[in-house]
């Protein structure tokens, strides 16, 4: 489709004459085009224009050879986030885990009173389970085992385990359900249909 460029009376030889007229939209620059009989689109084209689908496209040949320069933008580097060193166990620190092992931790059984642990200590006191492991193993022996917790999962464990079968037999289920109920579905609709023959 041929575009519609403004037109203006310009001076052609000793004579005015309509002409259609183009502007670049970089520079301003102008050209005119006398009605010769080729289309306008054409024409600026042969001449070296850019021809858009609107004057804010129009670019002359000139401002088509210039190239815009791109400014290279140097990249500054993050920089790394400082991270402080792990705090280090004090005399302090280890004083207070100390006191705090000898109230729950039972020398004779070797292991922790119910319900501690390592864990919970180091909850409790607010301080890294890396620092209560190292006084426990250094002053009073292995973590041993929880026995509130071990009967827990001796109780659970099994319990668990049905549980997750029972949920897995019912996902079967209801997929198999969810196969049926179309054919149910037709079933029933048939079984209406013959009703109604028959009770003719």
């Amino acid at each position: 489709m041929q575009r519609r460029f403004p037109r203006e009376a310009i001076q052609y030889g000793d004579k005015r004459i309509p002409a259609a007229k183009i502007e670049c939209s970089k520079c301003g620059s102008v050209a005119y085009h006398p009605d010769t009989g080729l289309n306008d689109d054409d024409y600026f084209r042969k001449k070296g224009w850019s021809v858009g689908r609107g004057p804010a496209a129009d670019v002359c040949s000139e401002c088509q050879k210039r190239r815009p320069e791109l400014k290279v933008v140097k990249m500054e580097k993050p920089e790394a986030p400082k991270v402080e060193p792990p705090r280090e166990m004090g005399r302090e620190d280890r004083r207070i885990i100390t006191d705090k092992l000898d109230e729950v931790y039972d020398d004779k059984a070797g292991s922790y009173k119910a319900p501690w642990t390592d864990a919970a200590v180091s909850r409790d006191l607010g301080v890294p389970r890396a620092w209560v492991s190292e006084v426990r193993e250094q002053f009073f022996g292995p973590e041993g085992g929880n026995p509130e917790f071990d009967a827990f999962i001796e109780q659970s464990a099994p319990i668990i385990a049905e549980m997750k079968n029972m949920a897995n037999s019912l996902r079967i289920q209801s997929e198999r359900f969810k196969e049926l109920e179309p054919r149910i579905s037709e079933l029933e609709r048939m079984g209406r249909r013959i009703e109604r023959e028959l009770g003719r």
